[in-house]
């Protein structure tokens, strides 16, 4: 049986999971696709096999619990195992703590936040009895900068990192290594899935993935590098991680030119 390590990502039908899958089995990796979307999982497939790797498709809705245990049962059935779980799928809203609607919260909350305590859940164990292995939970820069308009879709995005932090001490001295990843905007398709009380955060969230410098391949490649060193809370982009220090040492400041820099988008988005 080969010896190629065998990496999970959820949401690898299209955008940063698509990528992720790419940047793996480049590297000899043999991946798991999982996606709502059995036809995109596939289509990722086919695209990476190329490289001479094994690669599988599996469908997955990160928001179902029976469904989350059925992937998890596929991928042990076919591997007896599972070196690295890259909890990626989710979904995109706007919606301030005013307007979001308390369905919009049910649904941001069940798929971004608990889609990835389910995946911790299940596999954590399974690292656990290995005696190795590593969970990549992502979450995005909104967990952390305090932005007007998607207080729905930060706070969900900072309980991936509370779960994170929680999971790296329950792991500690385990073996299992865990990381959080906290993008900012980049080029993907994560709009199609959008859901809000108005267009003005759609609007603008847009033209920041339009004017981004780095694509889902960019992300893709600093996760990879900062996973292969142990990190755990990756910014991957030296403009999220200049503006997390500026957080953290001088929050005023920081708000200052936070609220500044989205006058100007909500003024030309």
């Amino acid at each position: 049986m080969s010896k190629a390590q065998r990496v999970l990502i959820t949401g690898a039908g299209s955008g940063l999971g698509r990528a992720l899958a790419f940047r793996y089995a480049e590297a000899g990796w043999r991946v798991a696709c999982a996606d709502i979307r059995m036809d995109r999982a596939e289509e990722t497939v086919s695209l990476i096999t190329g490289f001479g790797i094994g690669a599988m498709a599996l469908q997955v809705d990160v928001g179902d619990d029976d469904s989350f245990e059925t992937l998890r049962d596929l991928v042990l059935a076919a591997w007896d195992g599972v070196d690295l779980v890259i909890n990626n799928a989710g979904v995109a809203a706007g919606g301030s703590v005013l307007n979001a609607s308390t369905a919009d919260w049910h649904w941001m909350l069940n798929i971004n936040l608990l889609g990835v305590a389910r995946g911790c859940r299940l596999f954590g164990p399974v690292l656990i009895e290995q005696g190795k292995g590593h969970i990549v939970n992502i979450a995005s820069f909104a967990a952390l900068a305090g932005a007007p308009g998607m207080a729905c879709y930060a706070a969900a995005k900072a309980g991936v990192v509370a779960v994170s932090e929680g999971l790296r001490a329950d792991l500690h001295g385990s073996g299992v290594g865990v990381s959080v990843v906290c993008p900012s905007f980049f080029q993907t398709n994560l709009l199609e899935s959008f859901r809000g009380p108005d267009t003005t955060t759609r609007n603008i969230a847009a033209s920041l993935m339009r004017d981004a410098k780095e694509s889902a391949a960019d992300i893709a490649e600093q996760i990879f590098q900062a996973v292969a060193h142990g990190e755990f809370l990756i910014l991957p982009s030296a403009e999220v991680r200049q503006r997390w220090r500026i957080k953290r040492w001088f929050p005023n400041l920081y708000f200052r030119k936070l609220m500044r820099a989205v006058q100007a988008r909500r003024a030309d988005p």
